[in-house]
């Protein structure tokens, strides 16, 4: 494509009839033209700049010549008034004017030789400004300036204007350079690497070409330095936001360190650099000033005019000092500044951060700039509390900003623990869901060769990784899954909390901990404790909004997802696990810088009180639906004809056979047999079985104790209530109310604690009009057996319901020890032969106790009792 078409290109055209890679030969050629243009034009200035020169050269071999052509003619005029004087008489030539005239050729010589300074000073100043050297710019503009008033004054502004119009034209170029100059002092003190040397340069600057005070330099550079930090903080460049901030710590540190040394002391001299800077120019006259330009010397004092030799153009007079008041008062301020500027700006530009671990980063490149060696020494001079940027402006907002990061992480987790919740509560409600939670018999009594770990004597292993152990608990693989995934976001928010904490890698317990060392530069840590108290506050919160969201969306009568009784026992389990499967839930709350170091935190146990407290409120919900399923097995198993339409066998297990003797009136002994009851009812042992087999499938040893006895309460209410309407039926007959009075004291003996009163005294209730319908003497007779069948009974059947004991310890303390079985020899085997080895130096267990058949017993003598005997009956079943 010809390149004077370059200009004319239409660029949606060019993407549109072009394809990529000729686009991109476009752009080449374009480039190669904006080169060759620089270059040209850069040639032609110098061509332009050297014709210049060469004029002046020129000018001058015109003057000399003008001035051999002149003084010939002052030859041959002096010729010919000698010539006249002699042959024509009376022609005179006027002396005067012929000196007046000779001085005006001697004006000129000094006005060409000025117009030669004039000219070459713009590339001297050029020259200067290049080298950021805006103290000499501007002596030179300050000499130009000299010398063209000198002309002025001896020339004369019309005939200057007349004469020599190249003068005015220059001068117009030349007064262009203050601007340049003050702009260019603008810049420099706005720079962000700024020495010393050129603040003062730049500054002496102002005072010669601007006249300005010292008060007015004061503010003039902290309000640079003020836009220098703006410019880091606010703009948009490529600088990270960690270098942006240490860029800003440097810039303020440096900005004490310039006022210092630019008006306070430098070099070991009172007044600054400023006023060093300034003191060394003001004495100097235009004649050195001369020599800098690289004129002849003899021409200079040849032609230059006294006056334009001898004057010192940079005497400004003294500057004013300034008071120690105000420049504290502008150091207020401007640290007033700070504070809101770091607050707002350097805040936005934290947000940008979204790790801890970046704001660990940005500590660290701030830290690691040096501060001066006479920093102190620096704010004593100043007369001002020395200040510490980093800890009074930025590490508050570094610590807000990791709460604030610290509360988005844990944000997060809570959501995505949330959703995680809500998507497993709707899939198990399903009845093909392969893996429900209200029944955990798939789990528990499935053996896994994860069960047991390859060497019994491995720790440190997590809890979720012990299979046994997790089924012992009853916490299902979603259980486990949901604390794992919960324990991984709160394991990546505390590691990199501590790294900004405490800067060391984890150290094991079996560590010297004497021997750990904590650096604190600068005091770095100095929002540990802050941090610390702020997660503990933040986890708290978090922990009660999530039993706030299990209270209102998931044990609801009819919750959003789920269904209640599925929700409750899911929820119950998993905030018991929160405590043992989460184990950086536990940092959250006793942090510290040693893994594995247990710390009693009183904050720990109060959220694991409120976990414990919420599981329980689930669990609670669970038993107040299973409650119903109670009715309903009590209603299906115990109450389906009335009393009076029964069989005695419907309710009457097999009895056995007693034979007692007794001593008759005539002396003679005499036995007997009798049928007492040996077990509870069919029904009832049924309603247990039934109650038992539901509780099975929910693991209830892993049901909150109190959870438990509420239900057993409830059971034992209701079995209690439907013997009671039993016991008030006329046609309740003896045999069945001996039966009815065995399950009774099997009912309370198994399921009530003594601590019960209210159900102690309604068991005596009840039993007490059971009793009414059975003759005294016969259960005079029967009463010892019956208690003794009920003892045996519950011990043959504690195992099988023996989640329906809220009382074990109790029970066993009044059961007795287990009988003990003799050999055929008639020894006591204490020891029996079938043993279970758990583990290495576990305990050895007996082995499990097998129910025997019924069998008769040996006979056993019985004595009548007397009146008084049968008198006292009823109190001595209500003492038992």
């Amino acid at each position: 494509m010809p390149a004077l078409n370059l200009l004319d290109l239409d660029i949606n055209k060019l993407f549109e009839e072009h394809t990529i890679k000729e686009i991109e030969e476009i752009q080449k050629k374009i480039q190669y033209e904006s080169d060759r243009k620089k270059v040209e034009l850069r040639t032609l200035v110098g061509e332009r700049y050297r014709d210049l020169i060469q004029a002046a050269d020129t000018i001058a071999d015109m003057k000399r010549t003008s001035e051999d052509v002149i003084t010939r003619i002052i030859d041959m005029e002096d010729t010919c008034r000698t010539l006249q004087q002699k042959y024509l008489i009376g022609f005179k030539m006027d002396s005067v004017e012929s000196t007046s005239e000779r001085e005006s050729w001697e004006i000129s010589d000094s006005v060409v030789m000025q117009i030669k300074i004039l000219m070459d000073i713009p590339e001297q100043i050029w020259s200067a400004i290049d080298a950021r050297d805006f103290l000499l710019a501007t002596q030179l503009y300050m000499l130009a300036q000299h010398v063209n008033y000198s002309l002025t004054f001896e020339i004369g502004n019309n005939e200057l204007t007349n004469k020599y119009p190249i003068i005015a034209k220059q001068w117009g170029a030349i007064s262009q350079f203050k601007n340049v100059i003050l702009n260019g002092c603008i810049d420099l003190l706005q720079s962000l690497d700024l020495s010393a040397e050129s603040a003062a340069n730049s500054l002496a600057s102002l005072v010669l070409l601007d006249g300005a005070s010292s008060s007015a330099l004061i503010e003039k550079l902290i309000s640079m330095r003020s836009k220098a930090i703006e410019t880091i903080i606010k703009d948009e460049s490529h600088h990270s936001v960690r270098n942006r901030i240490k860029l800003c710590v440097k810039l303020l540190t440096q900005t004490i360190i310039l006022i210092r040394t630019c008006f306070i002391k430098a070099n070991n001299k009172e007044g600054g650099l400023v006023m060093q800077y300034i003191n060394s120019v003001t004495d100097l006259d235009a004649a050195f000033m001369f020599a800098q330009l690289d004129l002849d010397k003899d021409l200079v004092n040849k032609y230059l005019p006294t006056i334009t030799k001898n004057h010192k153009p940079f005497t400004r007079g003294e500057i004013e000092d300034f008071s120690i008041t105000t420049l504290h008062e502008n150091l207020k301020t401007w640290l007033s500044w700070v504070k809101t500027f770091t607050t707002v700006e350097v805040s936005k530009l934290l947000n940008l951060v979204t790790s801890v671990r970046g704001i660990f980063n940005i500590r660290e490149e701030a830290l690691a700039l040096e501060f001066p060696d006479n920093w102190n020494t620096t704010w004593e001079e100043l007369s001002l509390p020395v200040t510490n940027f980093w800890a009074q402006f930025f590490q508050p907002l570094l610590t807000e900003r990791a709460k604030g990061i610290m509360n988005t992480k844990w944000t997060e987790a809570l959501a995505n623990l949330k959703t995680s919740i809500k998507d497993l509560l709707g899939r198990i409600i399903h009845e093909k869901y392969d893996f429900p939670e209200h029944d955990l018999r798939w789990f528990v009594w499935k053996d896994s060769p994860n069960d047991i770990p390859q060497k019994l004597s491995k720790n440190g292993a997590p809890d979720s990784k012990r299979s046994l152990l997790m089924k012992t608990k009853g916490y299902s693989p979603n259980v486990v899954r949901l604390c794992d995934d919960f324990d991984k976001d709160l394991f990546n928010l505390l590691l990199d909390l501590e790294q900004y904490l405490y800067e060391t890698d984890r150290t094991s317990i079996k560590d010297d901990l004497l021997s750990m060392n904590i650096s604190l530069v600068s005091n770095k840590f100095a929002d540990r404790s802050v941090l610390q108290e702020e997660l503990q506050r933040i986890s708290t919160a978090k922990i009660e909004e999530l039993t706030s969201f299990v209270r209102q969306e998931c044990l609801l009568d009819k919750p959003k997802f789920g269904r209640r009784d599925t929700n409750a026992i899911f929820i119950g389990r998993f905030l018991q696990a929160l405590c043992t499967l989460c184990p950086n839930l536990n940092k959250c709350f006793t942090f510290s810088k040693v893994a594995g170091l247990s710390i009693t935190n009183v904050k720990w146990q109060s959220i694991c009180d409120i976990l414990k407290e919420q599981s329980i409120v689930a669990w609670s919900s669970w038993a107040d639906s299973y409650k119903i399923k109670i009715c309903e097995h009590r209603d299906n198993l115990l109450k389906k004809e009335p009393v009076d339409g029964l069989r005695v066998h419907s309710i009457i297990s097999e009895w056995e056979k007693v034979t007692i003797e007794e001593e008759a009136e005539e002396g003679k002994r005499m036995k007997s047999e009798i049928f007492v009851p040996y077990q509870p009812s069919v029904p009832l042992q049924k309603y247990l079985a039934a109650v038992s087999k539901d509780l099975n499938s929910v693991i209830p040893h892993t049901i909150p104790k109190k959870v438990l006895t509420d239900i057993v309460d409830a059971m034992v209410t209701g079995l209690f209530d439907y013997y009671g309407e039993m016991s008030k039926n006329s046609d309740l007959r003896q045999k069945q109310a001996f039966q009815v009075f065995f399950d009774l004291k099997y009912i309370s003996l198994l399921m009530v604690p003594r601590e019960n009163k209210i159900l102690i005294e309604n068991s005596v209730e009840v039993s007490d009009h059971v009793l009414s319908k059975i003759d005294p003497f016969d259960l005079d007779v029967f009463y010892p057996f019956i208690q003794t069948n009920v003892k045996r009974s519950v011990q043959r059947t504690l195992l099988i319901f023996g989640s329906l004991v809220p009382h074990s310890e109790q029970l066993h303390s009044i059961l007795g020890a287990r009988m003990e079985y003799s050999s055929e020899g008639g020894k006591s085997v204490t020891e029996p032969a079938g043993v279970l080895a758990v583990c290495t130096g576990a305990p050895w267990f007996p082995s499990l106790a097998v129910t025997a058949p019924a069998r008769n017993l040996p006979l056993a003598p019985v004595t009548i009792p007397d009146k008084n005997q049968i008198r006292d009956c009823n109190w001595y079943i209500r003492l038992i």
